[in-house]
């Protein structure tokens, strides 16, 4: 009797190991594809907003900027403020990023260029790395300008 007892508990404490290892790797999995996600969809958001700005696509530019921003600043607004700007941008390429659950800091490498820059120069060109933070609001990320 005593030898069945011990057989029984042995199997339930099989199955409780098995359920905790199950959950377990069904965590790993729901972590490992909302990180995949992040993974895919930072990198596109960030170049299309780029890819927007560079073509003069200020509208759909503006789309990739957070909602309290766009509460702040008018599409037209935004606009005058990009045009305004005496460097002009002339390329831009995601490098990589780091994420926790609602904010990811992106490296883009930006190319651009002044005109007159200096006296002397007619037009100074080069390339920077530049940190961009972009926020998830409502299950969307979106750029979230510095001040």
């Amino acid at each position: 009797m005593q030898n069945k007892t011990m057989t029984t508990a042995m199997l339930k404490s099989a199955l409780r190991l098995g359920f905790i290892l199950t959950l377990a790797a069904l965590s790993a999995c729901a972590a490992t594809s909302t990180a995949s996600k992040t993974d895919t969809i930072i990198p596109e958001r960030s170049q299309a907003r780029w890819d927007a700005l560079l073509s003069g696509d200020l509208e759909t530019a503006y789309t990739y900027y957070s909602p309290g921003y766009r509460s702040t600043m008018s599409v037209v607004d935004f606009g005058v403020s990009v045009r305004l700007r005496r460097v002009t941008w002339t390329s831009a390429e995601y490098l990589d990023h780091s994420c926790d659950e609602n904010r990811c800091d992106v490296r883009v490498k930006i190319g651009y260029k002044v005109v007159k820059a200096v006296p002397g120069m007619d037009e100074f060109q080069s390339t920077n790395v530049r940190n961009e933070t972009w926020v998830k609001t409502d299950g969307e990320w979106w750029f979230l300008p510095k001040k």
